[in-house]
């Protein structure tokens, strides 16, 4: 199955596939809407699709926020990996953006495939306009649990604050500067270990610390350490206050 960036926006494939799912939950008047947003918004959409002698499916998302819009994959080639070789290429392609999640409104239909996958709901299951869905997510960067990686520091332990006023880094903090970022952005990194100023750290990721406005903060600590999660949250809760937060741990 070959998985690539389409060109064109595929509106007759996808708009055939929408108008004759029968169990994907909507309505036929669903289905008309959901047509008509797509058809009224395709040049805002980045498409990928899958394909073997001709088009198999094809997954449509918004590159400013990740938002996953569409996934259709033709019935005759349905239960042979498609999907989720379309999902895999979404996930990479954001994660060379260094987003901390993607997300997506789950048909309820398609529920069961997003949370095999490893997507989380996210709120309320809801019906509107004729479509039953799901707020998912899929949290991204779990794979570098556990991983070593090279922390650049910018704000040493001890420095001031940029914007907090009258506080101090207790903890070192900056980006990871290996391994490389897949493009300019920065992966940002809380240190925990060195009651000191460093410039450079290697360590281990031992915790994502989610922002629920899409970034994410890796937190890295010294090879071995045996860590206590609540200490940790103590000690970066001076600025993950201000936001609202999830964080993941390694086993």
């Amino acid at each position: 199955m070959k998985i690539e960036r389409l060109q064109e926006a595929p509106v007759d494939f996808l708009t055939r596939l929408i108008r004759k799912e029968k169990n994907a939950g909507w309505s036929e008047e669903g289905a008309e809407g959901i047509v008509q947003f797509f058809t009224s918004h395709t040049d805002k959409f980045v498409y990928l699709g899958a394909s073997e002698d001709t088009l198999a499916g094809v997954l449509a998302y918004e590159p400013d926020t990740m938002h996953l819009v569409l996934l259709g994959v033709d019935p005759a080639y349905r239960h042979q990996g498609c999907a989720t070789a379309l999902v895999d290429a979404f996930v990479k392609a954001a994660e060379e953006q260094h987003a901390a999640r993607i997300d997506a409104n789950a048909a309820s239909g398609a529920l069961p495939f997003y949370l095999a996958y490893g997507f989380e709901p996210c709120g309320e299951a809801m019906h509107v306009n004729g479509v039953d869905f799901t707020p998912v997510e899929y949290l991204l960067g779990r794979q570098m649990l556990g991983k070593t990686v090279t922390v650049t520091v910018d704000h040493p332990y001890g420095s001031f604050h940029p914007t907090i006023a009258n506080v101090t880094y207790p903890v070192n903090f900056g980006y990871i500067s290996a391994p490389l970022p897949l493009n300019e952005g920065m992966q940002d990194a809380w240190v925990i270990g060195p009651q000191m100023p460093v410039e450079t750290f290697q360590g281990v990721v031992a915790g994502i610390v989610y922002h629920k406005d899409g970034d994410s903060r890796w937190i890295v600590i010294q090879p071995g350490m045996i860590i206590d999660h609540a200490q940790i949250i103590n000690l970066i809760g001076f600025e993950e206050q201000y936001y609202e937060t999830q964080i993941i741990w390694a086993a």
